[in-house]
């Protein structure tokens, strides 16, 4: 339902008339991005190795100062630092590991964001060169889900310490909204592509149950930073 929302409000936002209507102005565009997500604050305690976000675009040029896109990604993280961390068991005061242990987390996403071009730079698209740097701020709901197994119960009252005795495995998915805001410059090689380059700071609106044992704290909300690059196509004007 939230997905059909989005793809409503997308349909909406992109057919809205947005001030005088440029040369550019009704331009459409798809495009293919590729770029490195990295979890900040407490998010990077659980993955400090972030993970690739893969995902396409749908735009469409208002004028020479705003784009409309609509974007929907997907990245993985895995290897997380938990399956590094040791617990202290209580009875003999001794660190263990959890050779079993496994910490993962997937995202799928759809956004809704808008480009402003400083400059009125989107202009150059007619002028098949040059560069136009932007600000770009967006919306959308976000899929997650974090997958936690293999962890030894550090509960046992008494040694020796059995290495079988796991944990039930532990999931936490949930959909739920996130903002981002960022700047990029485009790259206008034709009057049909573009080589976008995009930093991006995200900050999604859900959060993962805390695992004190092992010093990991509770995260809310996520927060990532997304470093990437998108190959945009256009259809002439």
């Amino acid at each position: 339902m939230k997905y059909r929302m989005l793809l409503l409000a997308g349909v909406l936002l992109l057919a809205w008339p947005f001030g005088a209507v440029a040369q550019v102005g009704g331009t459409w565009g798809f495009g293919v991005a590729a770029s490195y997500d990295l979890p900040t604050f407490k998010l990077n305690e659980w993955f400090p190795s972030g993970g690739i976000n893969l995902g396409g675009t749908v735009l469409y040029v208002l004028n020479e100062q705003w784009t409309a896109e609509v974007e929907g990604h997907y990245v993985k993280y895995s290897g997380g630092e938990l399956e590094n961390r040791k617990f202290l068991w209580s009875i003999d005061k001794q660190e263990y590991a959890s050779p079993q242990a496994s910490s993962k987390m997937t995202w799928m996403g759809g956004t809704i964001s808008w480009l402003y071009h400083f400059n009125q730079g989107g202009r150059k698209l007619t002028e098949g060169g040059g560069r136009a740097p932007y600000l770009v701020v967006g919306t959308g709901y976000f899929k997650y889900k974090n997958e936690v197994s293999g962890l030894i119960w550090p509960g046992q009252p008494a040694p020796p310490l059995n290495e079988n005795l796991l944990l039930e495995p532990a999931i936490d998915q949930h959909m739920t909204l996130g903002l981002n805001v960022g700047l990029g410059v485009q790259f206008f090689t034709s009057q049909s592509l573009t080589i976008d380059l995009r930093g991006q700071y995200n900050v999604v609106l859900g959060s993962v149950r805390p695992l004190e044992a092992w010093g990991l704290e509770e995260v809310f909300p996520f927060q990532k930073l997304n470093v990437g690059v998108r190959f945009k196509f256009y259809t002439q004007q």
